[in-house]
């Protein structure tokens, strides 16, 4: 009786596998990397995000809060008003209630940048006796994350004549 001997064992399989291990492990940190490029991504966008809103929250609450009172060199009248500062606050002087915001604070700075005739429409409804005032409202917002958003709104209130 004879024994047939058994085959030897190459390890081909072994090679194979640490081969297809050492690809896989590749493509994992790989897509780590994009993985956290793409969180950065994420949260600078909703840094921006939140830093834009407040931004633009600020100037909306301060043109509300000082509606009635644009008028030529309104922003040079002393005091300013502060406390419970609403559309029904006396006085001439303008609102600089600073508003509360999510995530960070922000500051408005308004300029006026203009003051004169309100030409632009002709004789229409006596445009050629008005004039008018614009006006330049910038919020700067910082985060409590970082970053930093800078907006500005435009605004025009008429006035009578010879007011500027």
């Amino acid at each position: 009786m004879s024994v047939k001997p058994k085959p030897r064992q190459r390890g081909a399989v072994l090679i194979v596998s640490l081969i297809m291990l050492a690809v896989m492990s590749l493509f994992v940190v790989s897509m780590l990397r994009t993985s956290i490029i793409e969180l950065k991504i994420g949260g600078a966008s909703h840094v921006f995000q939140v830093n834009f809103s407040n931004a633009e929250f600020a100037v909306n609450k301060w043109i509300n809060d000082n509606n009635g009172r644009l008028a030529p060199g309104f922003l040079t009248i002393s005091p300013a008003l502060t406390a419970g500062c609403n559309v029904n606050t006396v006085g001439a002087a303008q609102c600089n209630d600073p508003p509360t915001v999510y995530g960070g604070t922000v500051t408005v700075t308004p300029t006026q940048i203009h003051c004169g005739s309100w030409a632009q429409f002709g004789s229409m409804m006596g445009a050629t006796q008005l004039n008018a005032v614009q006006f330049d409202i910038r919020a700067t917002a910082t985060g409590t994350l970082g970053g930093t958003t800078v907006i500005h709104q435009g605004a025009q209130s008429l006035a009578p004549a010879g007011t500027c």
